[in-house]
């Protein structure tokens, strides 16, 4: 139990660390997270993308394709996205969102333009970001879900450690039970 307790947080102590000080931000939303930094621009539509298309918008491969021109022409890329087609303005709406802020783009097929609205967010702002699983790829919540297993393992191989050594066995309760009581009292009655 004592290996399993020790290399069960080695690998994961970094995001332990992590998830302490992001928690504390999360619960105190009073403190500054700084501010958001917010850009717009306006550049041309390349000449493959032509409006003639029926009333629905753009077909769904033109639309990737356009999704794969703002990433590697513009660096505008975001993890969710939703698109929509508004048909009397001939406008596609391209709305992105990623950990570390948000880009609103619009592309007006008759005049050729897109109009980009980039907002970035602060460096704690995306760190809290982070910490929800916010507009996060597979990867991030994969490690997530690797960090909780190995700190399940960390606590449970703890109250083991705690319960065989009877040296320590009377304060550690003491200490344990004090932190059960709290936490069921402030979940039960103060919630």
């Amino acid at each position: 139990m004592r290996v399993s307790h020790i290399y069960s947080a080695a690998p994961v102590l970094l995001l332990m660390v992590f998830f302490a000080i992001t928690g504390v931000y999360l619960n105190h939303p009073e403190f500054d997270e700084g501010s958001v930094t917010s850009e717009q621009r306006e550049v041309a539509l390349p000449a493959w993308a032509d409006g003639d298309w029926d009333e629905a918008g753009p077909p769904a491969p033109m639309v990737l394709k356009l999704l794969h021109w703002l990433d590697d022409e513009h660096q505008i890329s975001g993890i969710d996205f939703t698109v929509e087609y508004d048909e009397f303005d001939s406008v596609l709406i391209i709305d992105m969102a990623g950990p570390d802020g948000t880009t609103l783009v619009e592309m007006f097929f008759e005049e050729q333009t897109v109009l980009v609205d980039q907002r970035e967010l602060s460096l704690l702002a995306t760190l809290n970001n982070l910490h929800r699983a916010k507009h996060v790829t597979g990867f991030w919540l994969y490690l997530s879900d690797f960090s909780a297993i190995c700190m399940l393992i960390f606590c449970i191989s703890g109250f083991w450690l705690i319960a065989v050594n009877k040296l320590e066995r009377a304060q550690a309760s003491i200490a344990l039970l004090t932190g059960c009581v709290l936490f069921i009292f402030t979940a039960v009655v103060l919630h």
